[in-house]
């Protein structure tokens, strides 16, 4: 889209966007607005000393006017700009203090008799110079208040002394494209201002959605998708987040349990995959909802189960382990080519008691979980036993 004048279009903003975008002007565009009106204010009182250079006739309207009402009035916008107020009431106020200087300059001109008053009136264009560049609010309100500044200045520009139609045409030359030019600058200011932000917001919104994919996928990348549990990968970040949160010596006393659904291959070769499935996300549920959630369970591969008990001993890890059992038990799945007299699907646990503080003190542990699994297995699998070298082992079989 081609640009009029070579202008930035002004972004169309929703109402969430302006809201936004006011908050996000708020404190630096108050911060610049009490600047703008301290060097304003100092510029508006040196100019007293030009008012008795060149009018010394009103030496005494300009000095009381210019310190005894405007200095005031600067000082009370001033404490305004730095309340905890809408900007845009903040801009408004700034606007009509600016107004209200130029219509105390032009009382002080046309109050007196000196010729020169003609010369000095044509600095009538610094005030809309004032409005649209150094305050730099935005377009519409700046329309407004450049309205206001031309009635002002040409309502009383007929009380100069030797005023005439040739003297205001020659004043309208210079002044209407000062006043054209700086309102394209306020509007060129605004659309870089608003573009800028809006950049700025959807690159924080791809930040957001970038980090919410990322988060995703991290997330999907350490969780089995049939169970919902986390995989072996998660596993192992679950593992290493341990080994970040506590001492090797307090992981010294840890268990693994290794969960193995029994006869599985015959389930999924006689029922079928969609069955197979099915009976791997109930029997994934139960166990999880019998485990605390301090307690990791994840999908060690195929049918098997891994649960990562930190800072337990063997009697809560047996605990646990029979909670387990008799949840899967209790789900009741039919399971007539078992080859034993167990008809319903069943697990087999392995406990292995020890330390996960690094890679070969899990291993060891592993281990005999792995041993305690194959020890459940040839007692007729549906229970659980410990691996060496913890002492103890318990198996019900059903």
């Amino acid at each position: 889209m081609d640009n009029w004048l070579g202008l930035d279009p002004r972004p169309r903003l929703t109402d969430e966007q302006r809201s936004a975008y006011e908050r996000d002007r708020a404190v630096a565009r108050s911060h610049s607005l009490n600047q703008t009106t301290f060097t304003v204010t100092l510029f508006y009182l040196i100019y007293a000393a030009v008012d008795a250079m060149l009018l010394g006739d009103i030496v005494w309207l300009s000095l009381s006017l210019r310190f005894g009402l405007m200095l005031p009035l600067a000082m009370a916008l001033s404490q305004y700009q730095m309340g905890r107020r809408p900007i845009a009431r903040k801009e408004a106020a700034t606007l009509a203090v600016v107004l209200s200087g130029n219509l105390v300059w032009c009382i002080v001109l046309t109050a007196s008799e000196s010729p020169a008053a003609l010369h000095y009136y044509y600095a009538a264009a610094v005030f809309q110079m004032v409005i649209t560049i150094a305050v730099r609010a935005p377009l519409k309100i700046t329309l407004y208040a450049t309205l206001c500044c031309f009635l002002l200045n040409y309502g009383f520009i007929w009380f100069l002394k030797g005023v005439s139609l040739d003297y205001v045409l020659y004043h309208l030359a210079l002044y209407i494209p000062t006043a054209a030019l700086t309102l394209i600058s306020s509007h060129q200011l605004e659309a870089e201002r608003q573009i800028a932000f809006l950049q700025a917001h959807e690159n924080e919104a791809l930040k957001r959605e970038l980090s919410r994919q990322n988060g995703e996928l991290e997330r999907l990348s350490v969780t089995d998708p049939l169970t919902q549990l986390p995989n072996r990968r998660g596993a192992e970040a679950e593992l290493a987040r341990l080994r970040r949160w506590y001492r090797a010596e307090d992981l010294a006393q840890s268990a693994l349990l290794l969960i193995d659904i029994d006869h599985f291959k015959a389930f999924n070769d006689n029922y079928g995959h969609s069955a197979g499935d099915a009976c791997l996300r109930a029997v994934a549920e139960s166990m999880r909802r019998e485990l605390p959630d301090a307690i990791h369970l994840s999908r060690h591969g195929g049918e098997e189960f891994l649960a990562l008990m930190p800072l337990a001993d063997s009697a809560r890890a047996g605990m646990f382990a029979e909670r387990m059992r008799r949840a899967v038990r209790a789900l009741a799945i039919p399971h007539d080519h078992t080859g034993d007299r167990n008809r319903h699907v069943t697990i087999s646990i392995g406990i292995g008691c020890g330390s996960i503080a690094d890679e070969a003190s899990f291993s060891e542990t592993l281990d005999a979980a792995d041993r305690g699994l194959y020890a459940v297995k040839a007692d007729g699998r549906n229970g659980w036993h410990f691996g060496p070298p913890a002492e103890g082992e318990r198996t019900d079989a059903a």
